[in-house]
């Protein structure tokens, strides 16, 4: 409505600016015609901005009613829930803030990561509380704390993976050594992160070539190396490379 608006303003205004640069040029008597059409031109755009601000209007007072309509709706349906629009508007702050907060702990290294590991339980603890509030029954809470129940669980994956301790068994049986532990299943599922193993029992292993049967090591938590886990893993590779 505003674009057509202009474009009748604009009209008026080239115009005007048409009779200006010719009325020189013409007679008297076709001066006073186009005087006259133009006239009668800008009438009608009058006219018809006239009409399209009372168009506004009557859609502004269409809009306002609608809005009055949607919180009407919306207040008894929080009345139906138990609730007032102030405890829905709180409920809703707090679960942007876990949302906000959990996209800020998913960009964050593992290493960063554990130390927010309490922060995260709690979290989850808060989560599941909210998803029994009797606002969790709107389906843009239901479907929002959904997707934050997933990501707040894979933020807990993270932080236990690999958690726990695994007792070193024998090369002949078991094939043991810290490339064969870190690929195992239960514990990595990817031997390259046998410096985290490495890095986490440096009271027992001296060299990371030589581990013992029956020692119990420390499993690190996390998925990725650390920057002195990689430190340490590029320090072995150029002592090995070096012979």
């Amino acid at each position: 409505m505003k674009f057509r608006k202009i474009i009748l303003i604009l009209s008026v205004v080239a115009i005007s600016g048409t009779i200006t640069g010719f009325a020189q040029e013409m007679s008297k008597e076709d001066w006073q015609k186009e005087m006259n059409q133009a006239t009668a031109r800008i009438e009608e755009l009058k006219a018809r901005l006239v009409n399209l601000n009372a168009e506004i209007a009557s859609l502004g007072n269409q809009s306002s009613k609608l809005d009055a309509d949607l919180l009407a709706c919306e207040d008894e349906l929080f009345k139906l829930l138990g609730m007032t629009r102030d405890e829905i508007n709180a409920f809703e702050k707090e679960l942007s803030s876990y949302e906000s907060r959990t996209e800020e702990l998913v960009r964050m290294s593992d290493a960063d990561l554990l130390r927010y590991r309490d922060e995260i339980n709690s979290m989850s603890k808060r989560v599941d509380e909210m998803t029994k509030n009797k606002a969790a029954k709107l389906q843009r809470f239901a479907s929002r704390l959904s997707a934050l129940r997933k990501r707040i669980d894979g933020l807990i994956r993270t932080l236990s993976m690999g958690a726990g301790t695994y007792t070193v068994g024998t090369w002949k049986r078991d094939r043991d050594c810290l490339w064969n532990i870190a690929k195992k299943p239960n514990i990595y599922a990817n031997a390259w992160l046998w410096p985290k193993i490495w890095q986490g029992n440096k009271d027992k292993i001296r060299d990371p070539d030589l581990i013992k049967t029956g020692w119990k090591l420390n499993i690190p938590p996390g998925k990725e190396l650390s920057r002195q886990e990689k430190s340490a893993a590029n320090s072995y590779y150029k002592k090995k490379a070096k012979g």
